[in-house]
């Protein structure tokens, strides 16, 4: 009998017959689950396969040899991890029959996705990636934990360099996309944004992805209107704009004030005017029930519902999130936006905090981190972000990172307002003796900045 053919066929089956399974950290395994034991940056993962059994792991997928002792029915040695994967998530897309959305764009991905599997989930169901699996590994990891009975099943597509989209798109094959917009991130390799519209627009590339029906695109700039011409080239039945202007298929009339905390917005789609209320005035808000709306419309789900729930839409942790935690035994308003930065966010996070009214002796301070992955034209980025601050004459202001040191020691130091601080002991030091009961804290910058340390520290303390 061959034991190593038989036993891949049962994990693959397992695999295809369940959803949520397929696990890469041993630290989130629970009973049943499959270990992906993978190399890492220091260890190997063969390292937590005790632990993972521990748990209660049903099968482990290695593709280093172990030792004899090792439960051998239960561990599935391969000769390379991400080929079996791939295997089994063609396989398991290929048999799905619900509706695949796509999303890529620079910047909001994780956050649609949220969005419109709270909104999807309301009146059907669907599957998600978990977290920001948009790479490689992590849309393999996707495709194989969905649930096959679902409905609708919902991706993410990242990229930081060219032919990403194109492999990631082949293999989730999704029939609806979206690209939320085109902006200046990850410069380092694409170095502008008409190859960053390129390399997004193959998420609809017919040769790629044959199964493409509707595109849903922003239309706010050059590089995403050249995204549209790209589209129209390529004969994509469907495709829907939205944007600022008249011209596009959806597009925000209004926006009225009811009361501190609702807002009653008005979207426009040439025939009908479709009015909800949101609890946060914020365009990347907006721009994400927008594009929900779209999907509802195209797929004929209920409208009413959609309605009735954009008011209740969640944000995202580290992309907005606000929450009650506790410094120096102060209860404190933590805004989290420390998951990522770009400087197009970095503004509209400038202007959110800029825009927040305080009560009587309430204090609100901001803190920046470097914006990464910017290149050649990451220090003009971050210099423009400090002038932008100067124009609004806000007070209590910190900026951490190198790029934020260099950018602020060019601007002239006369009544500069803008404090530099370095160490994140430090800068916990200075929220400890600034801060006080029902101040707000807002905080952002890039996943690999020190705001986003700060940021876990300021969690791990202590929360509400």
């Amino acid at each position: 009998m061959n034991i190593k053919h038989t036993l891949s066929e049962k994990v693959t089956e397992y695999l295809l017959n369940n959803e949520g399974k397929a696990k890469i950290s041993s630290l989130e395994i629970i009973k049943d689950d499959v270990f992906i034991s993978l190399l890492g940056n220091n260890t190997h993962g063969n390292q937590y396969i005790p632990d993972a059994i521990n748990k209660g792991a049903r099968y482990i997928i290695t593709d280093r040899k172990l030792e004899d002792n090792f439960i051998f029915n239960k561990i599935l040695v391969v000769d390379d991890i991400l080929t079996f994967l791939l295997s089994t998530a063609k396989i398991k897309r290929n048999i799905f029959k619900g509706k695949v959305i796509g999303i890529t764009g620079s910047v909001g991905k994780t956050t649609l996705k949220e969005n419109l599997k709270y909104f999807i989930s309301q009146t059907s169901t669907v599957s998600v990636s978990i977290k920001s699996y948009n790479n490689y590994l992590g849309v393999l990891i996707s495709l194989i934990n969905i649930n096959l009975s679902s409905s609708f099943a919902i991706f993410e597509i990242g990229t930081n360099n060219f032919e990403e989209i194109k492999n990631l798109t082949s293999i989730i094959m999704p029939s609806q996309a979206i690209i939320t917009n085109i902006l200046p991130t990850h410069l380092e390799n694409f170095k502008n944004t008409r190859n960053i519209a390129i390399e997004k627009s193959d998420i609809f590339n017919p040769e790629y992805n044959p199964n493409i029906e509707l595109l849903v695109l922003s239309q706010n700039n050059t590089d995403e209107t050249y995204i549209s011409d790209l589209a129209l080239k390529e004969n994509i039945s469907n495709i829907i704009t939205f944007g600022k202007t008249n011209n596009q298929n959806y597009r925000i009339e209004k926006i009225n004030k009811i009361d501190d905390k609702t807002f009653e917005i008005l979207i426009y789609n040439n025939t009908t005017t479709y009015k909800f209320e949101i609890n946060k005035n914020q365009l990347s808000r907006i721009n994400n029930i927008l594009i929900s709306l779209i999907i509802f419309v195209y797929n004929k789900l209920d409208i009413t519902t959609f309605i009735s729930s954009t008011k209740n839409v969640e944000l995202v942790e580290g992309r907005g999130l606000e929450r009650k935690i506790f410094i120096n035994n102060k209860i404190i308003n933590f805004i989290d936006e420390t998951y990522n930065a770009s400087p197009s966010t970095m503004r509209m996070c400038i202007d959110e905090f800029s825009n927040i009214k305080t009560m009587k002796n309430q204090k609100k301070i901001l803190i920046l981190g470097d914006m990464k992955e910017l290149g050649e034209g990451a220090l003009g980025f971050h210099l423009e972000i400090l002038e932008y601050i100067i124009t609004l004459d806000l007070n209590n202001v910190i900026v951490c990172g190198e790029l934020m040191k260099s950018a602020l020691n060019k601007l002239s130091k006369k009544d500069l307002k803008i404090e530099l601080i370095l160490n994140e002991k430090l800068i916990i030091k200075y929220l400890k003796n600034t801060l006080n009961n029902n101040d707000i804290l807002l905080i952002k910058g890039s996943n690999s900045s020190l705001t986003n340390k700060i940021g876990k520290i300021l969690l791990k303390k202590g929360e509400n």
